[in-house]
């Protein structure tokens, strides 16, 4: 009975030495930070600051008048895409709010298009804040980070239509005043006989318009001889020029000096006929 006793005082003595020494060894100072905040510093330590550039997507500036479609995208400092990205973005014109998105996110293929309300003329403030990276509860830092934009719109272009069509008749009149000076007329070989009438290939060109005192030159690229007479041959020559028989190789000259249409024919050959107008 004794020695059970003495064994019992021995034990109890035994745990009490243990757990002193226990506390000796082990301070609260050295107590080890959970493995998963060294982790979370580690991950927001490595990530990258985030800048923002808006990317427009109908044209290069914002139009009064219209609406404003752009996308957002985001880089990190060497110039890389950065996806999975949560935002806020809020747009201001004469500090009303024309666009407000607080549920952003940009991932890979599908970049949300934002649209603002029909601007003005004043220039538009774009508030960007990042919300963090990845989705639900992943979501890891930076955030709160915001970047500010502002852009000016271009002004609206009003087309007044009765300008522009008296514009461009102008041009279209302006353009037919630009009329040859100089013009050779050929008479093709096979001229002299029948058939080039068909095709009003008896004179090259048939019909042409010159300005005002053109001199125009016919010659005789067939073997056979022609007149260059004005008139026709129903009513015969009408007495303003004409160039008597002129052989092969040979040229006539009349300068035209008032304006009108002047029709001409071979004496020869009547089946030969040309016009020139004069303006």
């Amino acid at each position: 009975m004794r020695l059970n006793f003495s064994y019992g005082i021995i034990a109890i003595v035994g745990i009490l030495v243990a757990v002193s020494i226990g506390f000796i060894v082990t301070s609260p100072d050295e107590i080890p930070e959970p493995r998963v905040m060294v982790e979370s510093q580690l991950i927001s330590e490595s990530l990258p600051i985030l800048s923002v550039t808006p990317s427009l997507l109908i044209s290069d500036d914002p139009v009064v008048g219209d609406s404003f479609y752009f996308e957002i995208q985001f880089k990190d400092n060497d110039d890389n895409i950065v996806d999975h990205v949560n935002y806020e973005i809020l747009v201001l014109q004469n500090s009303e709010n024309i666009l407000s998105d607080l549920n952003s996110h940009r991932h890979p293929g599908k970049h949300p298009i934002h649209e603002t309300s029909v601007l003005n003329e004043s220039d538009v403030q774009i508030s960007v804040t990042l919300q963090g990276l990845g989705h639900g509860d992943d979501i890891t830092e930076p955030k709160g980070i915001e970047t500010l934009l502002t852009i000016s719109p271009k002004p609206l272009l009003v087309i007044d239509e009765a300008a522009a069509q008296a514009e461009a008749a102008a041009q279209a009149e302006a353009a037919a005043q630009v009329l040859p000076t100089t013009l050779t007329v050929s008479l093709p070989v096979g001229s002299g006989v029948p058939g080039c009438e068909v095709t009003n290939e008896c004179f090259l060109p048939y019909e042409e318009t010159v300005a005002i005192g053109t001199t125009v030159t016919w010659s005789n690229d067939d073997t056979a001889a022609h007149t260059v007479t004005s008139g026709s041959p129903a009513d015969g020559p009408d007495g303003l020029f004409d160039s008597s028989i002129f052989m092969a190789g040979s040229t006539f000259e009349f300068t035209f000096n008032d304006a009108g249409s002047y029709d001409y024919f071979c004496m020869v050959h009547p089946w030969m006929l040309g016009i020139v107008n004069v303006e």
